[in-house]
């Protein structure tokens, strides 16, 4: 007698509304757990494989991590059956879900068995599941708009009802939703919004509070330095004059959690909420200043990437460069445009942390083209040994050719042992049925087999991933000789020839060594890194 054997799959899942009532039987991690694996052993030919939990995540969308692990398995082949407690924790989403239960897993040859409505596909189509799915899916768009409503009302009501404090204030440990002035921090933003109202620059108010030591590391949860970003945002938040806005973005999709930015026009703003720390008249001061600023600013500014643009990164910070177009007039007054790269971490502290790493973008034009012309000189001489030198680099030991012959001879041992581990758990149903052996003993035997059979698995998935990467590397070797051999005779830089060849490049300081000027640039190839 023979009777398929699954390995079984257990999903788990808490939904962000059901934390609060972790001490509700029917709800919690430990119980679903329980009932489920209690109901495996009750089932012939059931083995527990493997248990999936995602705690305290939404039904709305699938982008769950355990989820999605359990997805792969059922992929591989790890997982033949999903076992849920009912279909509400495998999710609330009626499209989703109804494309993973109709589709997906029949497609993959998975059975799924959700207990508690008594669903269980190899029973054939099921009638009712898509109409459960459903419900599903209206219970979270109805509790997604009660939320909202109610979250409404109290933001009408002039609560501070997400985000952390804005500097400068603490929540009121008395009314959680409501803000009380911490005034050692708002001096630093009168000071703030007074050196602005005295003409002086974002970036010599940032300098300014990065020479006072106390100012940043008051900031909880912040970076350690200001920076002009930050200054700019508080020089216009209206929390300073005493006001409370809510609801800037569109509320979160019930499905798949994705929000957009509301036009002014429909944000809640409650004007007088809590104490202001700026009078309006400085307020308005600062603004006007601000908004001049805005203006002078948009008039010069070119929207054009630059070429190198997310490319360029500072050697020591490791944050990308900023662009900067100078215009240059000579003595006959004929106007130039000179681009070049400096540190954003630099002009962001207003000058006071790391250092300017200023590169001109017609130096990196040469650097660029001068590499690759290097490169392709190398592998016109020698291509074998490129190609050699660039595998012992990304491969290591694993790219020894004497180790393939071993590889294989363990990969064949190893499914033969599970061959043999299949036919052992046969025999086992075949031996509890007959009355060979009692119930106790088949699942003390079955999974101890299955224990064996996991290790086993996770070796076999280890050298095939290691298999995978290796022969990808390999082809990007290849690619990458064969793009520096037929990029070889360019003359200028573009965009696309920069994309197609390059990681990114380093720049480090200028320094003076011998009475010589020198800057250390460190260029990442795509496929063949810092080579």
């Amino acid at each position: 007698m023979s009777r398929k054997l699954y390995n079984v799959g257990i999903y788990i899942r808490l939904s962000r509304d059901s934390i609060a009532y972790r001490d509700t039987v029917s709800m919690s991690i430990e119980n679903q757990q329980a009932m489920l694996s209690k109901f495996i052993t009750m089932m012939p030919g059931w083995v527990e494989k493997r248990i999936y939990i995602d705690d305290g995540a939404s039904g709305g969308n699938f982008n769950r991590k355990g989820f999605q692990d359990m997805m792969e398995d059922v992929r591989q082949g790890v997982i033949t059956l999903v076992l849920v407690q009912d279909l509400s924790r495998f999710g609330r989403n009626y499209l989703e879900a109804g494309r993973y239960l109709e589709e997906e897993l029949p497609s993959l040859g998975c059975r799924f068995v959700a207990l508690s409505e008594g669903i269980d596909t190899e029973d054939g189509e099921n009638d009712i599941m898509p109409f459960l799915n459903m419900m599903n899916d209206y219970y979270l768009k109805n509790l997604r708009d009660k939320i909202i409503s109610a979250l409404r009302i109290k933001a009408k009501d002039g609560h501070k009802l997400s985000g952390s404090a804005p500097y400068g204030y603490v929540r009121n440990p008395k009314e959680r939703t409501r803000l009380i002035v911490d005034e050692s921090a708002a001096c630093v933003v009168r000071q703030m919004f007074e050196l602005r109202a005295a003409g002086i620059s974002y970036a010599k108010i940032t300098a300014a509070l990065n020479s006072e030591a106390a100012a940043p590391t008051s900031r909880k949860n912040s970076s350690k330095i200001w920076k002009i970003t930050t200054i700019k945002r508080m020089l216009v938040n209206e929390s300073y004059i005493g006001h409370t806005i809510s609801f800037k973005r569109k509320p979160r999709s019930y499905r798949n959690g994705k929000s957009g930015i509301k036009d002014e026009s429909q944000w809640i703003r409650v004007e007088n909420t809590h104490e202001a720390i700026v009078d309006l008249e400085l307020w308005h001061k600062v603004q006007a200043i601000n908004q001049l600023a805005k203006d002078r600013f948009s008039h010069s500014r070119s929207f054009e990437q630059s070429l190198f643009s997310g490319l360029i990164i500072c050697a020591d910070c490791q944050i990308n460069m900023a662009y900067h177009l100078d215009r240059k007039t000579s003595h006959v007054m004929v106007t130039a445009l000179y681009g070049s790269y400096h540190c954003r971490t630099h002009t962001q502290s207003g000058r006071t942390v790391c250092s300017w790493h200023r590169i001109s973008e017609k130096v990196l034009k040469k650097l660029v083209l001068a590499h690759i012309k290097e490169q392709a000189h190398m592998i016109a001489l020698d291509e074998k040994r490129i190609f050699q030198a660039l595998k012992q680099k990304l491969l290591g030991n694993r790219g020894a050719g004497n180790s393939k012959g071993t590889i294989t001879k363990e990969r064949r041992n190893l499914e033969h042992q599970l061959h043999n581990l299949d036919f052992r758990l046969e025999q086992l149903y075949e031996d509890k049925v007959v009355g060979a052996i009692s119930a106790e003993t088949f699942v003390t035997l079955a999974n101890s087999a299955e224990a064996k059979r996991i290790e086993i698995e996770d070796r076999l998935a280890l050298i095939n991933k290691n298999e995978v990467q290796s022969d990808a590397r390999l082809n990007n070797i290849s690619r990458w000789i064969g793009m520096i051999k037929e990029k070889s005779a360019i003359t200028e830089v573009d965009r696309d020839l920069l994309e197609s060849l390059i990681e990114k490049i380093e720049i480090g300081e200028k320094a003076v060594i011998d009475g010589i000027k020198t800057q250390e640039a460190r260029i990442y190839w795509k496929y063949a890194g810092l080579y």
